[in-house]
């Protein structure tokens, strides 16, 4: 064996290899139409929390309905107490399994599309160099280019006069300058 061959495992502590496994299981434990959208690992002593957000795709919105989410749930517990029994590990966990929300981060441009009917909570850097914070809606999508409008939404017209709000100028922005994009509940 050469000298740093197994150096990833070397570098991984027990938290981090614990991770990777429950990670596995969590998409091995996902029904078709269901995926993850997110999992994150809080831990504190004794304890790590597990922290699941999950996507239906066929869904417009994402939405989960809390029986997918409590079905998944109880086939992720089993999965990873099949883990512990096997591994001999004592993950000692709790687990939060939830719907994206309606308010999601969207982390790809695959995701801005899919939910481009949908006004956007934008975070980015405008062609000034000048970071803005807008409601906006996708018009097109070029490669790495997101072309936006502003959103004709209940918060975009209090700011805004009818007549205002439809001579906006578009924003064209490169994903790279966005810096956090969501999903814009209008309410």
């Amino acid at each position: 064996m050469k000298s740093g061959e197994c150096r990833f495992f070397f570098d991984m502590n027990i938290a981090e290899i614990t991770e990777q496994k429950v990670t596995e299981c969590a998409k091995a434990a996902l029904p078709p139409e269901l995926a993850l959208h997110k999992i994150a690992f809080f831990h504190t002593k004794g304890n790590t929390r597990i922290v699941i957000d999950l996507d239906k795709e066929s869904d417009p919105h994402g939405s989960v309905n809390i029986r997918d989410c409590e079905t998944y749930a109880r086939a992720l517990r089993d999965a990873l107490d099949e883990m512990e029994k096997a591994s001999g590990i004592n993950l000692n966990y709790s687990l939060e399994v939830a719907s994206a929300g309606a308010e999601r981060e969207l982390k790809s441009l695959a995701e801005v599309k899919r939910f481009s009917a949908l006004p956007v909570n934008v975070t980015f850097v405008a062609e000034t160099g000048k970071t803005l914070s807008e409601i906006l809606k996708t018009e097109q999508i070029e490669g790495e280019y997101v072309t936006f409008n502003v959103a004709d939404c209940k918060a975009n017209r209090k700011k805004y006069t009818p007549k205002k709000l439809k001579s906006l100028p578009t924003h064209r922005v490169a994903w790279h300058d966005i810096k956090k994009i969501r999903l814009h509940l209008d309410v």
